[in-house]
């Protein structure tokens, strides 16, 4: 193999990375990766455990003199994004990555380039092909299919570890994570009764607002085009004949469409565009680019009954949304929820996508019981799933305070200690090994999941060195 990364040290970590970028491994076609890993191992006489859904374990035995001291769990996922430019013909169940190298910043050539989380798999190799110093025993674990759903790390049988402490290399920054959230969605649904309709009708076109990730951009307050279109309704004390909000669970909605009816369509249509005003003038900077077209129209159809607004209207309004609660010693959010996709027929179907988060299950668990009791006082059905387990802040941690303490050493510089609110495999092992002291880092990389995704190498190998030295003293 022709390596374009050369004069680096440690030359075996750049090594490790254009190896795993040549191999293709996106979301669900990990196999042949797996089966890399797994070779490294045998060639070096590493204990290696391959489960059905491709997952991992490597296992280093300590440096002679090191035995007593305890094991630490490295992790991170093998498999990738997988996106090309229109112009770029991969296949990428079959074909490796073209690499770029322009200074110290590495791409790939009109694809993603997998360091998220290739940086986890390329240190953990180097890692564990180190000879000398005094390491205790480390552990590995290389996860499939995080980018889909966490799959891979909810399926492993974690009594196989030896560890309880642990470095997660997921964090796409040289910083330190120490908290993520759990989530749920739950979807609320009914059959509303409906009615001929034949007359003015009134259509309604919010768009523009500025979206955004509903955990990462929940604190952020920008506008959810769902909640303003329902607000324009009830404004104008109007019937809801069709809804059309939202495309994605983990997403604020930036655009709803709506078709409402009134006994006074040319002044409802009046007090929504006065209401859209009023709105506009509370918007953050981000959400400036609303638009909120309002157009009287006719329309001959079926037209969901009056009451079915009404519950719909007193629902929202005792629903939890937005930031619910904040943690207790770190400047995060605790618990969200985000009223995500929202789908209303004029033949009476409804649906309503809720995505909640929290670092704390027990949040989750209560958020739950209050979506049951409101669906159940409104006439809605509510179905709970995609359930994963959250990692809670801890006021105390080694692992945390060890790891600020070499970063530090190697750069002069303090490193930032944060939380996420949005999910992380630490929460599902957490989960599994209560007692398990946890901390999440990894390399600065640019632009995750697009063909612009970057990796600065001077920061791989920053945290590489960062790691090792905390291995080999902690």
């Amino acid at each position: 193999m022709n390596y374009i990364i050369n004069g680096r040290e440690p030359a075996g970590l750049f090594r490790f990375f254009e190896d795993i970028c040549s191999i293709p491994h996106g979301s669900g076609n990990e196999s042949a990766l797996a089966d890399y890993i797994v070779n490294f191992a045998r060639e070096r006489g590493i204990y290696a455990y391959r489960d059905g859904n491709d997952n991992v374990l490597l296992r280093r035995r300590a440096d002679i003199g090191c035995e007593g001291r305890e094991p630490i769990l490295i992790q991170g996922h093998i498999d990738m994004v997988c996106e090309a430019e229109s112009w770029n013909d991969i296949d990428f169940t079959r074909d490796g990555l073209e690499l770029r190298l322009d200074g110290n910043m590495l791409t790939a050539n009109g694809t993603t380039l997998g360091a998220d989380d290739g940086v986890a798999v390329a240190i953990m190799l180097a890692l564990l092909d180190e000879n000398g110093g005094c390491m205790p025993e480390i552990e590995c674990l290389f996860t499939t299919e995080e980018e889909t759903g966490l799959t891979g790390a909810s399926s492993f049988d974690y009594s196989r570890l030896h560890s309880r402490r642990m470095i997660n290399l997921d964090t796409g920054g040289e910083i330190v994570i120490v908290s993520c959230a759990g989530g749920m969605r739950t979807k609320l649904s009914c059959r509303a009764k409906t009615e001929p309709y034949s007359g003015k009708a009134i259509t309604v076109e919010v768009d523009g607002l500025a979206g955004g990730h509903s955990g990462a951009d929940i604190h952020l307050g920008r506008a959810n085009a769902n909640l303003c279109a329902l607000r324009l309704a009830k404004a104008a004390d109007a019937r809801i004949v069709k809804l059309a909000g939202g495309s994605k669970d983990n997403a604020i909605p930036s655009r709803c469409a709506m078709t409402v009816t009134a006994d006074d369509v040319l002044n409802a249509a009046a007090v929504m565009r006065a209401e859209a005003e009023s709105i506009k003038s509370t918007l953050s900077d981000e959400d400036a680019g609303m638009t909120v077209n309002i157009n009287v129209v006719d329309y001959d159809g079926e037209a969901p009954v009056a009451e079915f607004t009404d519950r719909l209207q007193n629902l929202t309004g005792e629903l939890p949304l937005g930031v619910i609660s904040m943690c207790d010693g770190i400047d995060m959010v605790e618990t969200s929820q985000n009223y995500a996709i929202i789908e209303l027929d004029p033949d009476g179907a409804f649906t309503l996508h809720l995505s909640a988060r929290s670092s704390v299950d027990e949040r989750l668990d209560k958020m739950k019981s209050t979506l049951a009791a409101l669906a159940e006082k409104y006439g809605f059905d509510a179905e709970t799933g995609s359930r994963y387990s959250g990692w809670e802040y801890a006021p105390d941690s080694a692992m945390r305070d060890g790891y600020a303490a070499v970063y530090r050493e190697l750069t002069g510089r303090d490193i930032e200690v944060t939380g996420i609110h949005a999910g992380l495999e630490c929460g599902i092992i957490k989960r599994a090994v209560p007692d398990m002291d946890i901390i999440a880092t990894g390399a600065r990389t640019l632009a995750e999941h697009t063909t612009r995704e970057a990796l600065d190498l001077d920061s791989l190998a920053l945290v590489y060195n960062a790691v090792k030295l905390l291995c080999s003293r902690i």
